[in-house]
């Protein structure tokens, strides 16, 4: 048996250096929904919500709303909520398919919690799987030393739309980051580049139209299952299902067959899925700001505890899951021993197999080798 499975080692080894990259801009796609579901939450400092901060509320939905609409990104939200610091913290209630949580904060808190780690918003995401765990943070505040705040929104709502579409991060944060650098610019001395970088977008009720980053014109309409992952070549589809073969006959068994289909996954696609957990901040006029170590792995100080304790929930949960053990700990699920019998079959076709192997991997049930 393991004079076999060490051959199989050596075949699926030689047979990933066939996986032919696609020419594209794009990075892997794993998103496995067509619409994102997303809630935005303004959380005061005061003791109960005033009527300002209910304004607050509908402004910055609205704002999402057709800051989105302008990507023809599909999206769906849960009503709005305000509430305060506390509340969020033991009482919110997170929707089980949420898959972006926006939380404004209000100026004061905003000072506090974010501004103080030289932070006006950030957008981060944690985990392997692209559906979860989503967050828009940003200081609804007034002042010299950070963008707008509606400015800060539209931002990272890129960062989150791109990311989502399985952008290259030159794409991603370069891109973004420029257009950012020069709004502010822009905002002390006024040059013909800033027809270039600044939208109005008007909301209803009010007066004037507020300036957002244009989107990205490549992205507009894009979904994120557009996005293919690579050719993967006739020999290494061939063996893989010799493999199959060997599994649902018994000549391997479930935890050998997962480990076995480790092999899919490249190295560079490891690498991809490691690099899942990332943040891209935006901080204050002239200066990048903090980066993801800065805020959550930096050793003596407390800046995970002043902006992370906002998010109510466990930001990091899902890495430290999927890579406590190399090994398969977790049975193949039904429904997967299904469609590899479908799969020899032929009733579904190469293409939808791979998927199905790249999620179980994304779910961590099987782990590349």
């Amino acid at each position: 048996m393991a004079s076999r499975l060490q051959s199989i080692t050596f075949v699926f080894f030689v047979a990933l250096i066939l996986i032919v990259p696609l020419n594209s801009q794009k990075a892997n796609a794993t998103h496995l929904s067509d619409d994102t579901k997303w809630q935005l939450v303004y959380v005061t400092h005061n003791p109960t919500c005033s009527n300002y901060d209910f304004q607050n509320v509908s402004k910055y939905t609205e704002i999402t709303q057709k800051y989105l609409e302008s990507y023809h990104f599909p999206n769906s939200n849960y009503d709005s909520l305000c509430t305060t610091l506390g509340k969020l913290s033991y009482n919110y209630n997170i929707p089980k398919d949420l898959d972006l949580l926006i939380i404004m904060l209000d100026n004061d808190l905003g000072e506090e919690r974010l501004n103080s780690v030289k932070l006006g918003g950030l957008y981060a995401h944690s985990g392997l799987d692209k559906n979860l765990n989503h967050v828009i943070l940003v200081c609804d505040c007034s002042n010299f030393y950070y963008s707008d705040p509606v400015w800060t929104l539209s931002h990272e709502l890129s960062h989150f739309v791109l990311y989502s579409l399985n952008y290259d991060s030159e794409i991603i944060e370069t891109l973004v980051h420029t257009y950012d650098n020069t709004y502010d610019k822009c905002t002390k001395s006024y040059s013909s580049e800033c027809s270039k970088v600044v939208e109005k977008l008007r909301v209803d009720n009010a007066a004037y139209s507020y300036s957002v980053m244009p989107p990205y014109n490549s992205a507009i309409g894009v979904l994120a299952s557009e996005t293919q992952e690579g050719v993967i070549s006739p020999q290494l589809i061939q063996l893989n299902k010799f493999i199959t073969q060997w599994w649902s006959e018994g000549k391997i068994n479930e935890a050998d067959y997962g480990n076995a289909l480790g092999y899919l996954v490249s190295e560079e696609e490891l690498s991809d899925i490691k690099s899942r957990d990332i943040m891209f901040a935006d901080g204050p006029v002239d200066d990048p700001g903090p980066n993801w170590f800065d805020i959550i792995k930096y050793p003596g100080t407390n800046n995970k505890e002043k902006v992370f304790s906002i998010i109510p929930y466990d930001f990091e949960s899902d890495l430290n899951r999927v890579y406590e053990d190399d090994d398969l700990q977790i049975g193949l699920p039904s429904w997967f021993k299904q469609t590899a019998t479908w799969w020899l079959d032929d009733k579904i076709t190469d293409d939808e197999f791979t998927k199905s192997v790249k999620y179980l991997r994304d779910m961590g049930l099987i782990q590349p080798r």
